[in-house]
């Protein structure tokens, strides 16, 4: 699709200026349904983008912009803009404009401007790098709304949403890969109000081609070597997979293991645990973990792997094949060494206390443990609701049914012999709790009485997320049961961080799929926070982001003990906050 030609407008009058911000300020103030579309006398892409603002309630005043440190991160448009952009930065040294780069979110990744006066305008409008001008941050500006439009865009003035960015006029023009039509970031030229030339927009569609161009020189010559590297390997008599960033090649045999989800699966995992030689290892493919043999292929342009996968089945003992809350077999848990753990504990008649934070499963596995141990209809008990709870249970034990104490961190919880007594006939007894947010002697009951097997997050063991949601589709009805995810869906929920763990999963995949009745969900179909482009963590990062939430809930949310209690200062915590999300 070749993008339309932005207007180039010529600056605004003080009148101009003044009706533009009246008509902006009327339409916030009275709402979406105050004045019909089209009649606030704005180009129509800034009505909208205004419309949209008002929509999602973005702040039209905001005097901090969200900003993440920027990442030394070789990516695929700062190779293919950078020698572009150092040519037109020789030939705008004394021109009172700035250069701004942004990746496919609206963060700006690269800035650059001379003039001393456009350096102070534009720092004080926070554009720089590392700021995030996606329309929900700052509203319309010539960065983010050129992401939504897909299009050239020139915003100039008080056409800008928010107050702050009224001093600037901005050009913007999407950077589109060329062989895949995917926005990846924008060019805009930016300046003082004053300073507006009329051929900005058409010099920034210029910069744009060239770096486009760029990048369909490198795309083409890292995928004729990518596809040498598969060729090289696809007479292999076991299944063989080629994959980089971008892209999944499979074999005949590989193509068993192949599926929307397999891409977003595999290749996180890879580019955070890559070898640097050929090396056995264990990799997470959509029907399961496999062993292979990993390949590094380091002549495509950028980093690649070869992964054969060696004879043998995916391990059926729960690490990865089986899913919460659906159970293949005997398996107790979908996680490997919690698997272990739990087995070890049912062997030896040990009385079980699932741990973990809301929502990672523990009622269930608990039932699933008493159900192993003979229980055929374990009673669940919440010791701080039911006052007559330890009557009822002692009824079940003696029908020899297995008893669930649920939630034993609230107040009133059990006393140690209470469940003491309750376990002594040696009846299955389990116990539930989220010990993080438990007090000293609800953490002493527990450890007195049972053996702790604490349950996963969601983004601790993401590479069982593609199992854990087909597990949830095989619970529905049909036509919900059949249906499947696109492929940047599965991108999107394997970014996503996943709070409410396995419960937010469930009640996630349970909409989509009724919504969906059989078809196939698209990324325009998640929820908005779903769907929001962001960068997905590392499983590092993940693991990063549970210690600081399990941190803050162990303080009560006191940040200055949650702090002390992770070893950092108050402000490296709240830094963590902003760049994991956390509220």
């Amino acid at each position: 699709m070749r993008r339309e030609e932005a207007p180039h407008l010529p600056a605004l009058s003080r009148a101009e200026r003044e009706r533009i911000r009246s008509s902006r300020e009327a339409l916030v103030k009275g709402g979406l349904l105050a004045a019909p579309p089209g009649s606030a006398g704005v180009p129509r892409h800034i009505e909208r983008s205004w419309r949209r603002c008002v929509g999602e309630a973005v702040p039209v005043v905001r005097d901090e912009i969200d900003y993440r440190e920027p990442e030394d991160n070789r990516t695929t448009l700062l190779r293919a803009a950078e020698p572009v952009l150092s040519r037109l930065k020789d030939s705008l040294g004394d021109v009172p404009v700035a250069m701004v780069l942004s990746d496919a979110t609206g963060r700006i990744v690269v800035r650059h401007a001379q003039v001393r006066r456009t350096l102070e305008i534009m720092d004080r409008a926070h554009a720089a790098e590392g700021f995030d001008f996606s329309e929900p941050s700052v509203g319309t500006n010539g960065i983010g709304t050129v992401l939504v439009e897909r299009r050239p865009v020139l915003v100039r003035g008080p056409e800008h949403y928010n107050a702050l960015l009224e001093d600037l006029t901005c050009a913007g023009t999407p950077i589109i890969e060329p062989c895949t039509g995917r926005v990846v970031g924008t060019f805009s030229l930016a300046c003082a109000t004053r300073d507006v030339h009329p051929l900005m927009t058409v010099m920034a569609g210029d910069v744009v081609r060239q770096i486009e161009a760029r990048i369909l020189d490198e795309a083409g010559d890292r995928r004729r070597r990518l596809v040498q590297a598969y060729l090289s390997v696809d007479q292999a008599s076991t299944a063989t997979l080629v994959v980089d960033a971008d892209t999944v090649l499979a074999n005949r045999l590989g193509l068993v293991h192949a599926g929307p989800e397999l891409h977003p699966l595999l290749w996180r995992f890879l580019d955070e645990h890559g070898p640097a030689t050929a090396q056995r290892m264990r990799v997470p493919l959509s029907d399961g973990p496999h062993e292979a043999l990993v390949t590094p292929i380091r002549d495509c342009g950028t980093t690649a792997y070869s992964v054969r996968l060696l004879p043998g089945r995916p391990d059926a003992a729960g690490t990865g094949g089986a899913a919460l809350p659906v159970v293949v077999g005997d398996v107790l848990h979908f996680d490997g060494q919690v698997n272990r753990q739990l087995e070890t504990a049912v062997r030896h008649r040990e009385l079980v206390a699932v741990t973990g934070a809301s929502g990672t499963g523990k009622l269930y596995t608990a039932v699933r443990v008493l159900r192993r141990r003979g229980a055929r209809d374990p009673l669940v008990v919440e010791p701080h609701l039911q006052r007559d709870w330890f009557d009822q249970a002692r009824a079940a034990v003696a029908d020899r049914r297995g008893v669930v104490l649920r939630r034993v961190h609230e107040t009133p919880a059990p006393s140690v012999a209470q469940v003491r007594l309750l376990a002594a006939p040696g009846a299955p007894v389990a116990l539930t709790a989220d010990l993080d947010a438990a007090g000293d002697g609800v953490l002493g009951l527990v450890r007195q009485v049972a053996t702790t097997v604490r349950l996963p997050t969601l983004a601790q063991c993401r590479e069982h997320l593609p199992s854990l949601v087909r597990a949830v589709l095989a619970e529905l009805p049909e036509p919900a049961s059949a249906t499947r995810f696109a492929s940047p869906v599965w991108d999107l929920l394997m970014s996503w961080h996943w709070p409410g763990n396995l419960a937010e999963l469930r009640n996630t995949v349970v909409q989509l799929a009724r919504r969906a009745e059989g078809g196939t969900v698209e990324a325009g179909d998640l929820p908005d926070e779903l769907r929001t482009a962001r960068r997905g963590l590392s499983m590092l990062e993940s693991a990063e982001r549970a210690a600081v939430v399990e941190a803050l809930q162990a303080a009560g949310g006191n940040r200055s003990r949650a702090a002390r209690a992770l070893g950092i200062g108050r402000n490296t915590l709240y830094r963590k906050m902003r760049e994991f999300g956390i509220s």
